[in-house]
């Protein structure tokens, strides 16, 4: 198994002499296999390891065995080890999504706080990347699952070995190989009991459909998936392509987004006009979440359409056949103003890094804050009931009492970004900050958030 990490990661530039590495370890086989794994070949790869085990709360007296476990094998190693408590029943319950989900998105949310709190501690070190345990039988149950959804080839294409800091060295291990290398190193591991059950989807798959693939079907059903959905990442990377060139080719400006020539366009294969499509609307609305293959679809036709049909689409978006053209906007009010949730077209850069008195920036869109104050994960989103800001002078305030008193338009509101630790406030976007949060001179770490729009 080492030989395939190793090759795992000189192939794809996962790990370089001198990185620094955080170790996502559950205790399981799959993380316990990664652990040993990586830590057997530093010989080679010279990395600096920490690990990270996150508790959901979730398994009781079972959860609280696989946190000691795991520092307990971490002390036996020598690696430093952090055991991160989090609320995955509340998360789930106030942001109204499954349990699964949110503890996910939480998982996620843990590594990269960690992440970013190291690199504070050498900026000039570079990216601190984050090891995660998914293996060659969770991929194939990826792809089977987004082969199901009636995803295209982006998803079909499963996991990437690489996503931003996320390394995946384990993706061409089975999980029978991971646990055959422990037991010959005579390395033990945990069993989480929710694994066992059928109450997730993924679960469903892992414990009936793919053993089924395998035993009537081809014994090699996984590696057979797997390439398959390597091929289909290939494909896709080459069909987004082409289909760029296109469109780079063609596209022109058009109120708050673009039109492109419906004569070029229908010349084109089916496969590259969606690909085209497709490209053209994550440009205008920079996200293609709950855009579906229906939508797609429905706006490629429009070739063939009568002129001033159109199209209305999630995050106000507009697609229209005009003329020769198609055209793929976005719809503004009367005063040039984005409105409503999903109309807000703008992002956030997060930096951190150590402070040494320097002068706090006055920037409406660049704000500071005391890092080691923020003690709850962070959220970017709009209000919610409950939410609290806390006010020089005045202490703790609601924030539905705060837009009030500053007359902020009640039509306007819940279109307003806001950061929030929690149900705390941290910067009421284009507003304020929270007192709460603010640089003083006790403050050792600064975290900057930028808000910029997109143009």
């Amino acid at each position: 198994m080492q030989n395939s990490v190793k090759a795992a990661i000189q192939e794809n530039h996962l790990l370089s002499k001198g990185d620094r590495c955080i170790i996502a370890v559950s205790g399981g086989a799959d993380s316990m296999g990664l652990l040993h794994a990586l830590l057997s070949l530093n010989g080679i790869f010279k990395t600096s390891y920490r690990v990270i085990h996150v508790h959901h709360g979730l398994r009781g007296a079972e959860a609280d065995r696989d946190a000691n476990f795991v520092r307990s094998t971490c002390e036996r190693y020598h690696v430093p080890c952090k055991v991160i408590c989090v609320d995955v029943t509340g998360y789930a319950a106030q942001h109204k999504m499954s349990t699964e989900e949110a503890a996910r998105y939480l998982r996620y949310q843990v590594l990269e706080n960690e992440a970013v709190r190291w690199e504070t501690e050498d900026d000039a070190a570079g990216q601190v990347k984050i090891a995660v345990a998914h293996n060659k039988d969770d991929n194939a149950e990826t792809i089977l699952m987004q082969m199901a959804r009636g995803s295209g080839l982006k998803g079909v294409a499963g996991m990437s070995p690489v996503r931003g800091r996320i390394i995946r060295p384990l993706l061409d291990v089975s999980r029978k190989e991971i646990e055959a290398y422990l037991i010959r190193e005579e390395e033990s591991w945990v069993n989480d009991s929710t694994n066992a059950g059928s109450d997730y989807t993924r679960n469903r798959i892992r414990h009936d459909i793919l053993p089924l693939f395998i035993s009537e079907v081809n014994a090699a059903s996984v590696d057979n998936i797997t390439r398959a959905g390597k091929l289909a990442g290939q494909a896709d990377r080459y069909l987004t392509g082409c289909a760029r060139n296109i469109l780079d080719s063609v596209r022109k400006p058009y109120k708050n987004g673009y039109k492109i020539p419906v004569g070029e366009f229908v010349r084109q294969d089916c496969i590259i006009r969606n690909y085209m499509i497709r490209l053209l609307v994550s440009e205008v609305s920079r996200t293609m979440k709950d855009i579906t293959a229906r939508h797609i679809e429905d706006i490629a036709a429009l070739a063939y359409g009568e002129s001033g049909k159109h199209i209305d689409l999630p995050y106000r978006l507009v697609a229209e056949r005009i003329y020769d053209d198609i055209a793929v906007y976005r719809i503004e009010d009367p005063d040039g103003a984005q409105t409503g949730k999903d109309a807000t077209q703008a992002y956030f850069v997060f930096r951190a890094f150590p402070y040494h008195g320097e002068t706090v920036p006055e920037d409406k869109y660049t704000k500071w804050f005391d890092y080691d104050k923020i003690d709850d994960l962070m959220d970017i989103r709009f209000r919610q009931p409950g939410d609290k800001l806390e006010l020089k002078g005045v202490g703790t305030k609601t924030l539905r009492a705060y837009m009030t008193d500053a007359k902020i338009p009640q039509g306007d509101r819940d279109s307003i970004q806001i950061v929030a630790a929690g149900s705390n406030v941290i910067w009421l976007v284009g507003y304020r900050i929270s007192e709460r949060y603010k640089v003083d001179s006790s403050t050792q770490t600064v975290l900057e958030i930028k808000y910029e729009e997109e143009e």
